[in-house]
């Protein structure tokens, strides 16, 4: 009888660097949208192992503290969202973090209602005799441990666990058939509230996005990036047990500067920061049907800007 453990790698939104897109479109009416506020985060939390979720919860808090890191809240829909990939795939048997629809975390975090930045590190276990020789949550600890356990360069997950930046993680948690699957999702919550499309879009439509930062924080950047329609998975599919990434920029979209101030391409931005920090931009659906994300990078007290929002937007045809 065999015991294999499979931990699976997070990722990491990178600043883009290139070239200056051309500009959003113009501001125009928009169609209905959603008003997503604190509220976003108050959600019930999925049944079943709610032991073992708060233990790992502690766990991770307790890790967090003996590196100096502030703990995280918890975070209910994404347990919820980790919960129902964690069924699916011990179900499937299957490894990495494509669900067996083919779509990525961010895009089962969109589905799914959630806007806010989000990572996910995954834990898998596969036991040849179909039985668990220990409970749950001795296998998810240990799985958490052997990320901790990481030594640069090779260290992504503890990285993940102890980034300063996340405020958030829900832990999803499933057994079936002697594979056992955990997952931790973290998100990064910036903004007081955020507002997109109601519905689904039309590919080619104006999108529209708006969003108020919280206090100290203001926007230094928004990126738009495309993802086309998921594939669902197959056998020897190169993304099985692989890491993943978020999509390619298709656009990036700058504040307005002040005065006679001008950016080092000649142009003064692309849309306008309110007195109170609030935003809306505005851009096309124009890479077809799929999935368009807006990534908002806030610059914090210090000087450095992150992404604070993951937040898909759908594109039909």
């Amino acid at each position: 009888m065999k015991r294999r453990r499979f931990l699976l790698g997070t990722a990491a939104a990178g600043l883009a660097c290139a070239g200056r897109p051309q500009p959003a479109a113009t501001v125009v009416p928009r169609g209905p949208m959603l008003h997503l506020g604190p509220e976003r985060l108050v959600q019930p939390d999925p049944p079943g192992h709610h032991a073992a979720r708060q233990a790992l919860f502690g766990r991770l808090n307790a890790d967090r503290a003996a590196h100096g890191v502030a703990p995280l809240a918890w975070e209910p829909r994404a347990a919820r969202v980790g919960d129902r990939f964690c069924l699916d795939s011990a179900l499937g048997a299957s490894l990495g973090h494509w669900d067996p629809m083919g779509r990525a975390p961010y895009v089962r975090w969109a589905e799914a209602g959630g806007v806010d930045y989000h990572a996910e590190n995954v834990g898998a276990y596969s036991i040849s005799s179909g039985r668990l020789l220990a409970p749950l949550l001795e296998l998810a600890l240990e799985s958490h441990e052997a990320m901790m356990a990481e030594r640069p360069p090779d260290d992504g997950h503890r990285r993940t666990i102890l980034d300063p930046t996340l405020t958030h993680v829900g832990i999803g948690l499933a057994a079936a058939g002697g594979q056992v699957r955990m997952a931790q999702e973290f998100t990064r919550v910036g903004f007081e509230w955020i507002e997109v499309p109601a519905a689904p879009v039309r590919a080619g439509e104006l999108v529209h996005f708006a969003a108020r930062p919280k206090a100290g924080r203001e926007i230094g950047l928004v990126e738009v990036r495309f993802e086309p329609p998921a594939v669902p998975l197959r056998p020897g599919d190169p993304r099985l047990g692989a890491s993943y990434g978020f999509p390619p920029v298709a656009r990036a979209l700058w504040p307005r500067t002040p005065g006679g101030v001008r950016y080092v391409d000649g142009t003064n931005g692309d849309f306008a920061v309110r007195a109170d920090g609030s935003f809306e931009v505005a851009f096309f659906a124009d890479r077809g049907p799929g999935h368009y994300f807006v990534f908002c990078y806030l610059r914090e007290a210090q000087g450095e800007m992150s992404s604070h929002t993951a937040a898909g937007i759908a594109a039909l045809a």
